[in-house]
């Protein structure tokens, strides 16, 4: 495949990308702010309205690897446009729903159109970009624009809800998708495997139903406890997941190479990208419920004050971009991960009244280490897989990010959960076992119980929950950071010094083919051969 003639034309090309990605990763989190008016207007059950948030990141972590490997074989700008076209079309379903179910198929379609659009960003990407350098300057980019999404969907979603009906946090895809759409079919330049392998199709079906099985347990598990449903689903995606590597393993055409695992490169970036948004993910739960339940604060003000994270990650993002090619991932893992875990830290005398710019400080550190930690992990995983095996290792990047975060919702929400229960074991004066038994379901619970209590007894409810929640807070913050800082550890001992660098050789365990391993740019290995 041949680049884009001219610079111009390459960053244009990341410009069309990362307004596509921008929107993607906005529709993770923008719905959270909508739930309260859904509820109101289309009076979704319990169950559908778990279906509306889940069945997005669902559908999107089910299908990313298989959309990805079938970009490398069909056409990655051709998977592109396809996911700008449902991507638009789920949204104007989402925005004109007139019942839950309806939204619900809205909100599926939508994940099916992101599914498409993610790995093959990050496919395009491998390819347009041929050098090595800047190839790493425009992945910063593009993990800057991921994390921005996540984080400023809060804030969209809370302006436009207070401005306007709730469909339109869906509505404002469209404008931008059929830009996305125009700009992809006339600029972005097609690439494809030249020889693509028999496609498996029953590779895929247990890919796909492996995954949606285990990220849903994971989501159920984070709500609801470790209960019989979460186990069963959780076993049988395992067991699904087993089988695709098994079939991986024994087939000789199979949905992808196994053998780029055996890269300690390739290894070494995924499982960075499931810690760094370890990191992320369950912090701004955490905090979203302390600014709202304890301190008051209305959705869109919540948004705005996780800004400081925004700016962090497009800070740490580019520094990066500078730092990999010439020392290695190593040490930008060990800045990000290091960077994290001092956030967390910062958190460990979190009380009801903490002020903001303490907040402000962690959040720092969470955005600047994953930029850190993202870029490195995204260089060193689409500069380790071969140009033509781009979508099948983009699809497995993006589904990382999508376990990262499952894990870190229901990982970190459990534990505070938890400790949050053993905190308000302590009977309240003037409270009956009725309202206490309530209380101890969650902080929202605790709030909406103290707000029926008459006089004293609600304060003191207030005052228990409030400080019990804080506690939790401080406790789960203290056993991420000290995770995060082992897992530093880690990396120091365990990561070859080489590894990332522009100038370093293949890993010597690997039994893939060297020039795909190698790690120089793309132009130099063609010189050299």
């Amino acid at each position: 495949m041949k680049s884009p003639r001219s610079a111009a034309n390459r960053w244009t090309v990341l410009g069309i990308l990362s307004l596509s990605l921008l929107v993607v990763a906005l529709d993770l989190t923008v719905l959270n702010v909508a739930l309260p008016t859904l509820s109101t207007e289309l009076e979704p059950s319990s169950v559908q309205l778990l279906w509306i948030v889940d069945i997005y990141s669902l559908a999107v972590a089910g299908l990313l690897i298989s959309a990805g490997t079938l970009g490398d074989r069909l056409g990655r700008k051709r998977f592109l446009c396809l996911g700008f076209l449902i991507f638009g079309l789920g949204s104007a379903a989402a925005a004109w729903a007139s019942g839950p179910e309806t939204l619900i198929a809205a909100r599926a379609l939508l994940g099916v159109g992101a599914a498409l659009i993610m790995p093959s960003t990050l496919s395009i990407i491998r390819n347009v970009f041929t050098d090595r350098r800047e190839r790493t300057v425009a992945l910063a980019v593009w993990a800057s624009v991921s994390a921005a999404g996540a984080a400023i969907g809060p804030v969209v979603g809370g302006f436009l809800l207070e401005h306007f009906w709730w469909g339109s946090v869906f509505l404002i895809n469209l404008p931008i998708m059929a830009i996305a759409l125009i700009a992809g079919v006339l600029l972005v330049p097609e690439s494809r495997h030249p020889n693509p392998p028999r496609w498996d199709a029953f590779g895929a079906l247990l890919s796909v139903t492996g995954l949606i099985a285990l990220v849903y347990s994971i989501q159920h598990g984070g709500s609801k406890g470790l209960d019989a449903q979460t186990i069963g689903i959780g076993a049988l995606g395992l067991m699904l997941l087993a089988g695709l590597i098994v079939r991986l393993v024994r087939t000789p055409e199979p949905l992808f190479d196994l053998a780029l695992f055996r890269s300690r490169a390739f290894s070494v970036g995924v499982a960075s990208v499931v810690l760094a948004m370890f990191g992320m993910g369950g912090l701004m739960l955490l905090l979203t419920q302390h600014w709202q339940f304890i301190g008051g604060a209305s959705p869109l003000e919540s948004g705005l004050r996780l800004l400081p994270l925004v700016f962090a990650t497009m800070i740490g993002a580019p520094i990066m971009s500078l730092v990999v090619p010439r020392y290695g991932t190593r040490y930008a893992m060990m800045i990000g991960m290091g960077l994290i875990g001092a956030a967390f830290f910062v958190l460990l005398n979190v009380q009801p009244d903490t002020e903001y710019w303490v907040f402000a400080i962690a959040l720092v550190g969470i955005g600047a280490g994953s930029g850190c930690a993202m870029t490195a992990a995204s260089d060193v995983i689409m500069s380790t897989a071969p140009a033509d095996s781009a979508g099948a290792a983009a699809g497995i990047e993006e589904t990382s990010y999508e376990l990262g975060n499952g894990l870190s919702v229901a990982i970190m929400g459990s534990v505070a959960a938890a400790l949050f229960r053993r905190e308000m074991d302590t009977t309240v004066p003037g409270v009956d076992d009725r309202s206490m038994d309530a209380s101890r379901e969650g902080i929202g619970d605790a709030i909406a119980v103290s707000g029926t209590l008459p006089g004293d007894a609600g304060r003191a409810l207030k005052r228990q929950a409030d400080q019990s929640f804080s506690d939790a807070f401080a406790l789960t913050s203290l056993c991420t950071g000290i995770m995060l800082v082992l897992v530093t550890v880690a990396i120091y001992l365990y990561v070859p010094r080489s590894t990332g660098r522009a100038d370093s050789k293949p890993d010597s365990d690997s039994a893939a083919n060297p020039e795909q391993l190698d790690l120089a740019p793309d132009d130099a290995r063609s010189e050299r051969s």
